[in-house]
């Protein structure tokens, strides 16, 4: 049983990459509630995607990479165009945003990612946000 167990754990750990799809939730849960360093980012990415983060000034990356007030309340793939090497999806995420432990604003967002697969490695090379909605529960305050 135990044995059993530890193939679960270990094929669940190991399947992060093996579909553009896995790759691209795996990412999205990474950054999840945190913050990720540069090196989890690159390990994840190529492409005109790396070539950006790569080349980001670190007081630029640190805001990318802080997303500890974001919680992510869901992910859903609306379509995907894939070949062997290359995959495009089309995908929403809907998330809040925290200020002092309460939602300030829920935003859902929609993208399309482009992976390639690299090394048997499905990795994410570039997304274009497409459209984006903001709902504000707590008022701005602008001061």
């Amino acid at each position: 049983m135990r044995f059993f167990l530890f193939v679960l754990i270990l094929v669940g750990c190991v399947q992060d990459n093996l579909s553009p799809e896995s790759a691209l939730k795996s990412f999205i849960e990474l950054r999840s509630g945190a913050v990720v360093s540069r090196d989890e980012v690159l390990s994840r990415i190529s492409g005109k995607m790396r070539e950006s983060i790569v080349n980001m000034p670190e007081a630029d990356f640190e805001k990318y990479a802080d997303m500890k007030n974001i919680k992510f309340d869901s992910f859903k793939i609306l379509s995907k165009s894939c070949t062997e090497e290359r995959c495009f999806i089309t995908y929403s995420i809907e998330f809040s945003t925290l200020n002092e432990n309460k939602t300030g604003s829920k935003s859902e967002v929609k993208k399309i990612a482009e992976l390639s697969k690299e090394d048997g490695k499905w990795l994410i090379s570039d997304v274009t946000n497409m459209k984006t909605y903001h709902d504000m529960i707590e008022p701005i305050n602008a001061l």
